[in-house]
């Protein structure tokens, strides 16, 4: 009978681990694409999901779980970046840029009204407050961050526009969920970061694709290296069950050139994957195999003319290929270019190890047609069709301004400019006081009525009555406009607009001047004379008109990708589904100068008052302290002296 009972309760324990393992997922997916002037770019990408009220898991990460109903969290995104993605030489990144530094932006769901805050506050505000604390402390723990300079409020901004889903209509689309944003442009990234973000995986770095990542030198030492981590709870349409997402992302620009190898075939310079990634000074061919977790295991190669791309091995069987057409941005007659999407599934390489046969590594090697020229401009679909900067303007430590121009960008003659939207997000520390009367935004130099602007929050209605219009000076229009002084040492300042940007306009300016305050001397940082970081703006276009590969729709080869879902803008699931992720393009940061004191003369004062009552009181202590009687101290002991060597002598007489 003990027996029958165990062998029930094994059957029963192994029923309920086989159903958690079903209720999670995991995939994982890789994408190369050669880059003009002589880069290339290299995506994984991984997803995650389990139902979130689950104490026990089988793959997922346990801490993201706990984390997620710690803090209530809706939707959170942290990002570690080095370097600058150079979108007017290589492109569209794949998946989005994010900024120098760290940054963090989250959303909460409310706190249930008949439950108890982790504190008295009753508040949503204060709620949200204590979460945002919350998730900044756990994120910093786990991804070894300073985070927690984020929980001074001198940081910390809550935008309205930049990160809400948005199709590219004049109406927002609005969120009952109050969203908080940080930025820390001097966080530096190294591998103390990418360490807890590899643990994350089911096989961190010892399979799969991930396995790609082993060389950490190669990949600090790209021009751009970005990790990002999504974390999402989302509420299933079938059950009704509560699951947590989790999305993994790293984006590193490699040098192709570089790592080029002289092969036989001088007419096609070729280029490993594995090389490309440094793999070899590791020791390793490729990729050995697919994670066992993984539901999904998949390599794209993304190519166009002049490059081609294949397996070095059939190890991963024959590739799935799709294709698109896209305008070439270097031709004038604007012919179509064929783009090939090759597709390798890694769950089917040879299950022997890799010395049973010479090809037991998968491999990708990029080759390049040597009697083309070397592509200097991107495809019109990676191209973007503006280009942001901004930049500080005055002189001296007292007045500034500072400035934001968005330029049109036709790579190709015969690509006709579109009507557009654009937010603009900007957010500065509160010792850069700037005038509200002093913003200005000009199309083509012809100034808009920024007062005549309604307000964000009435950007949310589902009607607006065209009447209602503001008059304008010139072609475009400010349609709404959010600003939020700054308070000393309480806040920042922070400025969202929406612009409506006309086909014929090609420049938009967004300046205002400001005034630089004074700090006290606790307040400047060790490096005070480097200057002051200024996080960068953000600028929000629609959803862009990016390549579609011809997949998942009818008569098509379905291919499920929820990389390639988030490449082409849509809902994650194999289907067609627009996301309304708007395109947020990052600024470049901003290095301030303040009035800094001279921080050296407090060590001269220092040392001259130190000097200078170290003399006054040994000569006072010397003066206090002398007796009179001391004058002839010697002179005594030299009698008393002479006087016991006479008696000595007397002695032995």
């Amino acid at each position: 009978l003990v027996a029958l009972f165990a062998a029930l309760v094994a059957s029963r324990a192994g029923v309920a681990d086989g159903s958690r393992a079903a209720a999670e997922s995991f995939d994982e997916e890789a994408l190369v694409r050669p880059l003009p002037d002589g880069k290339a770019v290299f995506v994984a990408h991984f997803r995650q999901s389990a139902p979130l009220a689950s104490r026990h898991f089988e793959s997922f990460p346990k801490a993201m779980a706990q984390i997620a109903r710690e803090t209530r969290v809706a939707e959170a995104e942290l990002s570690f970046t080095q370097g600058r993605w150079d979108d007017k030489r290589w492109g569209r990144a794949p998946v989005g840029t994010k900024p120098i530094g760290a940054e963090l932006w989250a959303s909460f769901h409310a706190p249930p009204a008949n439950a108890s805050v982790r504190s008295s506050a009753t508040d949503s505000a204060d709620a949200h407050s204590e979460d945002w604390d919350a998730l900044t402390a756990h994120m910093g723990g786990l991804f070894c961050a300073s985070l927690s300079r984020m929980n001074a409020r001198e940081i910390v901004v809550e935008p309205a526009l930049a990160f809400s889903r948005w199709n590219g209509a004049r109406d927002a689309t609005r969120s009952t969920r109050r969203k908080k944003h940080g930025s820390l442009p001097s966080e530096s990234v190294c591998v103390e970061n990418l360490t807890p973000f590899l643990k994350l995986l089911p096989c961190r770095d010892r399979a799969g694709v991930a396995e790609a990542l082993a060389s950490r030198t190669t990949l600090f030492g790209a021009p751009y290296v970005s990790m990002s981590t999504l974390v999402e709870t989302t509420k299933s349409g079938d059950d009704g069950e509560w699951r947590v997402v989790l999305t993994q992302t790293l984006t590193v620009a490699l040098d192709r050139a570089a790592a080029q190898e002289t092969t036989d075939d001088a007419e096609k310079p070729e280029t490993r994957l594995s090389r490309l990634l440094g793999l070899d000074r590791k020791g390793k061919e490729g990729i050995s195999g697919a994670c066992v977790a993984a539901r999904l295991s998949r390599v794209h190669a993304e190519t166009h003319a002049p490059f081609a791309a294949a397996a070095t091995s059939d190890v991963a069987g024959a590739p799935r290929e799709h294709t698109a057409l896209c305008e070439r941005s270097a031709s004038k007659d604007a012919s179509k270019a064929l783009v090939r999407l090759k597709t390798w599934d890694l769950a089917n390489m040879d299950a022997r190890p890799p010395f049973a046969n010479g090809n037991g590594f998968f491999d990708v090697k990029l080759s390049r047609d040597a009697g083309a020229p070397e592509p200097r401009a991107p495809l019109v679909g990676y191209a973007p069709e503006f280009l942001a900067e901004r930049h500080l303007t005055g002189s001296g430590n007292r007045d500034g301004g500072v400035s934001i121009e968005l330029r049109r960008h036709l790579p190709s003659s015969d690509r006709k400019p579109l009507d557009t939207r654009v937010r603009v997000f900007q957010a500065l520390p509160w010792y850069v006081r700037v005038f509200a009367h002093t913003l200005k935004v000009t199309f083509d130099g012809v100034d808009a009525n920024v007062a005549a602007s309604r307000s964000v929050t009435d950007l949310g209605r589902n009607h607006f009555d065209a009447s209602s219009a503001p008059e304008l000076l010139g072609d475009g229009e400010v349609e709404g406009l959010r600003w939020s002084p700054s308070r000393d040492r309480t806040r920042p300042s922070v400025l969202e607009a929406q612009l409506f940007v006309p086909s014929s306009v090609s420049v938009v300016r967004v300046s205002a001047r400001f005034e630089k305050a004074f700090l006290r001397t606790e307040e400047f940082p060790p490096d005070a004379n480097r200057g002051f970081d200024v996080a960068p703006a953000v600028v929000a276009f629609p959803p862009p008109r990016v390549i579609r590969f011809f997949r998942n729709l009818e008569g098509m080869d379905a291919l499920e990708s929820p990389l390639l879902d988030r490449m082409e803008g849509l809902v994650v699931g194999g289907n067609t589904q627009p996301a309304e992720v708007p395109e947020r393009v990052y600024l470049n940061g901003l290095l301030l100068t303040l009035p800094t004191p001279d921080f050296s003369m407090p060590f001269n004062v220092i040392t001259l008052v130190c000097t200078a009552m170290s003399l006054l009181s040994g000569g006072v202590l010397s003066a206090l302290t002398r007796r009179p009687a001391w004058a002839g101290f010697k002179e005594q002991k030299a009698e008393q002296k002479k006087k016991l060597a006479e008696l000595a002598k007397r002695a032995k007489a």
